[in-house]
């Protein structure tokens, strides 16, 4: 994630004030957000790399954070990308996740294990097709959902599911799509009024 992404990240997650956060795919932005938001008091994060939980483990210490590594049900095939064989088993098994529900089942399942409903939900893992509907699911009404690399075109018809995103701009490495869940029709007026959020919506419906 740039520098550009990381910006619009943070500004999303200080207007959202989330108190509970899931996270599929854990890495430099875990420790960041933790540093830079002091509402949150809950944050689950999931990771399917055993070496680089590990090296996560020994750098976020942070009483907030439930940092879990949940191997692949579907064994992850060697990743030297350097060879071309061994490359293109690595891509299969990459691509076969996000069509299989079964591939990282667990990893997919494991906040709600943790975790009843949530505030935010960062998807940038393994099997993000399927983590956006679990996440989704998890969410709390008013609750936000971002989706890293949105631009990637095996995540789309996953996302649309969601209703309508918006794809933040511009962006340097890999794109964020933002998808909010509804709130009740009594609590919609207040909270877009206050909120930093309503030029999102205001965006919408100025594009419909």
């Amino acid at each position: 994630m740039g520098p550009v992404e990381w910006s619009q990240l943070r500004a999303t997650v200080e207007a959202l004030a989330p108190q509970s956060v899931v996270e599929w795919g854990a890495g430099g932005g875990t420790r960041a957000l933790l540093e830079a938001c002091p509402t949150i008091e809950h944050y689950v994060s999931i990771e399917h790399d055993r070496g680089w939980f590990e090296r996560l483990r020994g750098a976020v210490r942070d009483e907030r954070l439930e940092l879990e590594h949940v191997a692949p049900n579907l064994p992850e095939p060697e990743r030297n990308l350097l060879q071309k064989a061994t490359r293109e088993r690595y891509e299969a098994w990459v691509a076969r996740c996000e069509r299989d529900p079964d591939a990282m089942r667990d990893y997919v399942a494991r906040p709600a294990q943790r975790i009843d409903s949530v505030d935010l939900v960062l998807v940038d893992g393994r099997a993000r097709c399927f983590c956006l509907a679990e996440g989704y699911r998890l969410l709390r009404p008013g609750g936000v959902l971002l989706l890293h690399d949105a631009q990637r075109a095996e995540y789309r018809s996953a996302l649309s599911q969601l209703g309508e995103a918006v794809f933040l701009e511009p962006w340097e490495l890999g794109q964020l799509a933002l998808s909010r869940k509804p709130l009740p029709p009594a609590a919609v007026p207040s909270l877009v009024a206050s909120s930093l959020l309503a030029p999102f919506a205001v965006a919408r419906s100025a594009g419909s």
